[in-house]
């Protein structure tokens, strides 16, 4: 099979996207007929995405922890998929088919690689496919994409590159960083790879800067003209954390994660011992070992953890790989080694849903609604990070953040903050307010007309009096 990928021919571009579905299908169909588990970051996705497509503004009508191209991304989504799964499932699988094309073009215009073929794209698609929560469309996935392009610039760099290069990277860089905020660690992977490995002027260096910045000073301007640049630049700040939550434990991540980590430190020390390269070659691979230090780095900005977070880590993985696989001498060792990553790739996929091998417990990802909890179609408010509430639900207020919510309810000191508020809360006017965090009845006491409106049985489920 690795023999079949090493021939260049565009049509068999088809063939990986073919083994693509493969290896998704039985997952994909899951999805469309029993729902694999929601996960939390997915429901919140949807939720900031359902909000931003009724109308809402970002970060005036919609307090959310999300980079603002990401959230007008998800209420696209929500235009044409509403509350669907397998609609996030679709593009996400989509979007990886044509970052496989991609990374895969840009490996082949420069003859990197000694066989041209499809390889990489192969690679990339299937480590792309680790575990199931690999299915959905991330902020990290999009933000990628962007990323992508960089690289491809970069990798085109030339002693005699010309300013609008060097800008066009830079702005790219600037449309992922609107993406993802934590991909704005990857402006030091540019400066290094244009300051150490290549002979870059300071000019140069301020260009990049410059287009890095551009998109971003657009943003701003919008978001100032709209009245909400204050909002904007406190809740995309707040998209980032150095604390983020652990949705597994650290033994299942390791589970999770070891085939392709034991595979990347194969392949890195097989391209370190192994023939000599082209000073071409010899960069590539440099930029590649920084791309790792910076998707690492990006990592720690996170504001949580799972597998799918690690996308970063895919240009790695097929760079490195696809290059172990083709130094090997034994065609049919380098063919069987082919076979067991793809195999093993998607039996770990199959394992990631089932408990045969080992448990991966993905309790504190996984969404399910509350026992009990009987609202369907209702206009709710939750108080607290448990969404689960919104399942069945619409959510209204702009409140979805529960960190951005009682930032707002501490600065409920003076008559215009507490005014705004309560403008916000009638104009939506909840049926129910979900008050796990037993917030409520101190908020009553500072706004009384709202106290009045609500009524409760359990100090819990707070409902609107006819």
């Amino acid at each position: 099979m690795l023999q079949f990928f090493r021939t260049y021919d565009p049509f068999r571009l088809l063939t990986v996207l073919l083994f693509l579905l493969a290896l998704r299908l039985p997952l994909l169909l899951n999805v469309f007929f029993t729902d694999v588990p929601l996960l939390s970051p997915i429901l919140d996705f949807m939720l900031i995405g359902e909000r931003v497509a009724d109308g809402n503004a970002i970060y005036k009508e919609v307090f959310a922890g999300i980079a603002p191209f990401s959230a007008w991304f998800y209420a696209g989504l929500d235009l044409l998929f509403g509350r669907s799964t397998f609609g996030y499932a679709l593009v996400g699988t989509g979007l990886l088919f044509v970052q496989a094309i991609i990374f895969n073009t840009l490996l082949l215009r420069r003859d990197f690689l000694l066989d041209r073929g499809y390889v990489p794209a192969m690679l990339y698609v299937f480590f792309g496919s680790i575990s199931f929560d690999y299915l959905n469309i991330s902020p990290v996935l999009l933000s990628l994409t962007f990323l992508l392009l960089v690289l491809r610039e970069i990798f085109t760099l030339t002693e005699n590159t010309h300013d609008q290069t060097l800008f066009t990277i830079g702005f790219y860089l600037g449309i992922a960083t609107l993406f993802h905020l934590p991909s704005s660690i990857f402006l030091f992977w540019v400066s290094v790879g244009l300051g150490v490995f290549r002979s870059t002027s300071f000019r140069q260096h301020l260009l990049v800067l410059f287009g890095f910045a551009f998109p971003i000073l657009l943003l701003s301007l919008y978001f100032f003209w709209n009245e909400s640049l204050i909002d904007f630049v406190v809740q995309y700040i707040n998209s980032i954390s150095f604390a983020p939550k652990f949705y597994l434990s650290i033994q299942d991540f390791i589970i999770i994660l070891a085939f392709p980590i034991l595979f990347l430190v194969l392949s890195i020390l097989n391209m370190f011992s192994g023939r000599s390269l082209t000073n071409y070659q010899s960069y590539c691979r440099q930029m590649m070992i920084f791309w790792l230090v910076a998707s690492s780095f990006s990592l720690l900005l996170c504001k949580y953890w799972l597998p799918f977070q690690f996308a970063f880590f895919l240009p790695p993985l097929a760079f490195f790989g696809t290059y172990y696989l083709f130094s090997i001498q034994r065609k049919w060792i380098s063919e069987l080694l082919f076979l067991s990553v793809l195999g093993g790739i998607a039996l770990q996929l199959w394992a990631t849903r089932t408990t045969i091998f080992y448990p991966l417990d993905y309790t504190k990802a996984i969404v399910e609604k509350p026992s009990g909890f009987d609202l369907k179609n209702e206009k709710i408010w939750v108080f607290g990070e448990n969404h689960s509430y919104y399942i069945d639900n619409k959510p209204v207020t702009p409140y979805l953040d529960w960190k951005l919510t009682q930032n707002r309810i501490e600065e409920l000191d003076n008559y215009q903050a507490l005014l705004l508020f309560y403008n916000q809360i009638e104009k939506d006017k909840p049926h129910f307010i979900i008050d796990n965090e037993k917030q409520l009845p101190p908020l009553f006491e500072r706004i009384p007309l709202l106290s009045e409106k609500y009524s409760t049985k359990d100090s819990l489920i707070y409902e609107l009096k006819e």
